[in-house]
């Protein structure tokens, strides 16, 4: 019999779309994408063909939605121009602020990007602190520009209204960015059936870098281990782990 080449121990991207089965891909692969469209940064890239693209990176495909990704553990987050992220400011000048958020290189922000921020009134972030922001602009040759400014609202930064801004108390974590990508999602399951029996605050990037606030300490560790082991998991077992934690504050 002739032996397998490798592309043929791999289901078609196309197939796997088409049946719901899970297929590998590796970058390069041609994957068409029936319809849907390339999920944003998440390891697929359009090549002007309709309906078609390739993938960037190794992984599994999945179709969320109308959207068409690739999951794997990558945790290294490449900047992309609208995404919301959370920030840890690292240095703190005179009119900018450096910003880690898990890319290549530090981002900058003004000191002056948030809601009806002036000179003599803005916000004073110290180093440690984290951040809810926007990335206003990313170029691969130059620094990457953050912003806190939500255009959505007419309210200032003092009122503690804004979407955007400094996340305080709590504690973060990190995630892989295809976990982040879950968690952003509508109907994630485990975020609803935490928040059926426990009350908190949460925040996911797309940098993969999630803030989390709950009425205790105990209750927001126990929370995180719980967010962090749901990875996997079916809804099923899931269910199961959330039921023995309120067991335990009962």
């Amino acid at each position: 019999p002739t032996p397998p080449t490798p592309n043929s121990c791999r289901l078609r991207a196309s197939d796997a779309l088409g049946r719901d089965r899970m297929a590998l891909c590796l970058p390069g692969d041609r994957i068409q994408l029936q319809g849907g469209r390339a999920g944003s940064g998440v390891g697929i890239a359009t090549d002007g063909s309709e309906g078609a693209g390739f993938a960037t990176a190794a992984g599994v495909l999945r179709r969320t939605g109308d959207e068409v990704l690739v999951e794997n553990l990558r945790k290294r987050y490449i900047p992309r121009e609208g995404d919301v992220v959370v920030g840890l400011v690292t240095h703190r000048g005179g009119e900018v602020y450096k910003v880690d958020i898990r890319a290549p290189s530090a981002a900058y922000m003004p000191c002056l990007a948030f809601n009806g921020a002036s000179k003599r009134n803005r916000p004073t972030l110290e180093v440690g602190s984290l951040v809810y922001c926007r990335v206003e602009a990313a170029h691969p040759d130059l620094d990457t520009e953050l912003s806190c400014i939500d255009t959505e609202t007419k309210k200032a930064w003092s009122t503690g209204e804004v979407l955007l801004g400094e996340l305080r108390g709590g504690l973060s974590f990190e995630v892989a960015l295809s976990a982040a990508h879950r968690l952003l999602d509508v109907d994630c399951f485990i975020l609803d059936r935490l928040g059926q029996d426990f009350a908190y605050e949460l925040c996911v990037g797309q940098n993969g870098r999630v803030w989390l606030s709950a009425a205790s300490a105990r209750e927001t560790v126990l929370l995180l281990q719980a967010i962090r082991r749901s990875f996997g998991m079916t809804d099923a077992q899931v269910e199961v782990m959330v039921q023995k934690m309120v067991e335990v504050f009962s």
